[in-house]
């Protein structure tokens, strides 16, 4: 499973400044485009990228470890370039993904097939049909002198992205908590993915992240055309978030419930069917476990830092309140399979535990919801069609009203 970062102390500090650039999901002002990506092999064993841009930005490189990856910062980019339909697999590198980071900050993230050095990197001016180029060479190294070459490697004029230093607002309100002045629970959507980490890519290229954000939308709708109760999303647009990040959001915004949209993809293109996840301390069955450490890796696609971040939520889980909150999400997702049951597919074992770690909120009853295989044609097929958004908005609202109808009844006995 993927180690993820700090204790609650944090909780206040960063989620609370970066609660209203994702919430509220402004489009982004673009400093440049990039019109192409390139990989090649360069004299002496060297790998080169190449990115073609309209305009010469300030940059950033750093390299990680387990998996190998080097990260490449620009401020927030328009990228006219489509994503690699399959692994590139030239010289050093396996593959690369981009998209927006967070506000202000586009990322290139590299995949490595071994330990590199960063030996140049370097604009080349525009010529004939070229706009400015940026080249940047890798060499294969030796892990020991890996995780020194490339490390801080920023460009004169690079800013670090400005963090709005303002409490998250939802329509307009500040959260004071569980509950709200109008009398109305707030549901925080959660759109699985996005940015740099694309999430799983369909039969035909369909991205998860597009999916899951998309349907967040309809459901958000659903929700709050219903006028019983509020509901915000993680992420408005094609932005990463990490995976604390998103459940802090939702403390900040005072859920009482955080639902994390997903949509498969597995080596049997047959399988089809929604499901519904929930945390444990131990995983249901072995594609339980499977998954959750999948989804762990979500942060490290993004190029996040991993290696110095202890696993202090893990302490959370033989809290009481965190167990009791596993139970109330238990119950939620077993009332949420029902409703989903009665207007789409489900798999056969459709309730399933296991360590996600966007589900460890210690106070808000969270559950996973994968909403079919992209991998399968006619799944596939389903998640494009607004209908099918829906139907699943649909059933997520029945299952909010049956859950909280549950527990004012219990609350009053």
């Amino acid at each position: 499973m993927t180690r993820f970062a700090v204790g609650a102390k944090v909780v206040a500090g960063w989620t609370v400044l970066l609660g209203l650039a994702v919430m509220a999901g402004p489009a982004g002002v673009y400093a440049a485009t990039v019109s192409d990506i390139r990989v090649g092999i360069h004299a002496s064993k060297k790998t080169r990228l190449v990115l073609e841009l309209d305009a010469k930005l300030p940059y950033r490189i750093f390299t990680l470890a387990s998996p190998y990856r080097v990260v490449i910062d620009f401020p927030e980019l328009d990228w006219k370039v489509g994503e690699p339909k399959a692994p590139i697999r030239k010289g050093t590198i396996s593959n690369y993904r981009f998209g927006l980071f967070q506000a202000g900050n586009s990322r290139l993230v590299v995949d490595l097939r071994q330990p590199v050095s960063v030996t140049r990197h370097v604009y080349i001016p525009p010529s004939g049909k070229h706009g400015h180029r940026f080249v940047v060479d890798l060499a294969p190294v030796t892990l020991s002198k890996f995780r020194v070459g490339g490390l801080g490697i920023v460009s004169k004029g690079w800013r670090e992205p400005a963090r709005p230093k303002v409490q998250p607002r939802i329509d307009g309100k500040r959260p004071k908590g569980p509950g709200w002045k109008d009398g109305k629970r707030m549901v925080v959507i959660d759109p699985g993915h996005g940015g740099p980490d694309p999430g799983a890519i369909g039969s035909t290229g369909l991205r998860e992240k597009y999916i899951t954000l998309k349907l967040a939308r309809e459901v958000q709708r659903v929700i709050q055309a219903s006028g019983r109760y509020r509901a915000s999303v993680t992420r408005g647009r094609d932005v990463y978030v990490p995976l604390r990040r998103r459940f802090e959001l939702a403390e900040a915004a005072g859920a009482e419930l955080f639902v994390s949209l997903h949509a498969d993809s597995h080596n049997n293109r047959k399988l089809r069917g929604a499901s519904v996840y929930t945390l444990s301390e131990t995983a249901s069955d072995r594609e339980a476990a499977a998954l959750a450490a999948k989804e762990n890796r979500s942060d490290a696609i993004a190029g996040i830092d991993l290696s110095n971040q202890s696993d202090a939520v893990a302490s959370l889980l033989i809290e009481l309140r965190q167990r009791q909150t596993m139970n109330e999400s238990a119950v939620f997702g077993e009332i949420l399979l029902r409703e989903l049951g009665r207007s789409t597919r489900l798999l056969r074992n459709s309730h399933r535990f296991a360590g996600f770690a966007v589900l460890k909120s210690p106070d808000i009853p969270s559950v996973l919801v994968e909403v079919g295989y992209l991998s399968n044609r006619y799944d596939e097929r389903l998640l494009r069609q607004r209908k099918h958004h829906v139907r699943v908005a649909k059933a997520l609202l029945r299952a909010i009203d049956r859950y909280f109808k549950r527990k004012d009844r219990l609350s009053r006995s």
